[in-house]
């Protein structure tokens, strides 16, 4: 069996064991992927305004802010305050959640660099590439590419909802004991 063949074999099975529908995880992850570059945007300027009245207010700690606001300030609407605050969290979490999937993938003994690149390209940086240039600086054939493209995307999926989220999942089911007791 080609190396190719048991790495897709090897993906399916993991899967498989997981009890994760391929299609169905396959689909989520995709879009997942699509809406990360808005969100790392659209957090970053979320940050910089919530910073930028911050210093307006002669403060430097983004921490010693928010106390004060909660504490002390009777002019800020906390319920929008703490919208905000939730917002970023929901969005820092997704970034978190799919930057260490996409560790787990660069670390895949079976063309984990290569998936990586795909995704990196095609879903990560800033400026996307257009596939052609994707396709260009692999250096591989166009069938090559969506195959390879198809795979990665499917570990992609394995790697969040089979490794990365049931780890973080542990660690704040863990935090949240440690500060009941």
């Amino acid at each position: 069996m080609s190396s190719e063949k048991m790495a897709l074999a090897v993906l399916k099975r993991g899967l498989a064991s997981m009890h994760i529908d391929e299609e169905r995880v396959y689909h989520k992850t995709k879009l997942l992927l699509k809406i990360y570059r808005d969100v790392v945007w659209c957090i970053e300027d979320r940050v910089c305004e919530i910073e930028a009245e911050y210093y307006a207010m002669g403060g430097n700690r983004l921490a010693e802010a928010l106390y004060y606001l909660d504490d002390y300030d009777p002019n800020i609407n906390k319920k929008d305050l703490e919208e905000k605050l939730c917002s970023l969290l929901k969005s820092k979490w997704l970034i978190e959640i799919v930057d260490k999937a996409l560790l787990k993938i660069k670390n895949y003994p079976d063309y984990g660099d290569l998936y990586f690149n795909i995704l990196y390209k095609q879903y990560i940086v800033k400026y996307r590439y257009s596939e052609k240039e994707i396709i260009e600086s692999l250096n591989c054939e166009r069938t090559t590419f969506y195959k390879r493209k198809k795979e990665a995307i499917n570990l992609m999926g394995l790697a969040i909802w089979g490794y990365v989220i049931p780890a973080l999942r542990d660690i704040w089911q863990t935090e949240c004991e440690l500060n009941t007791n």
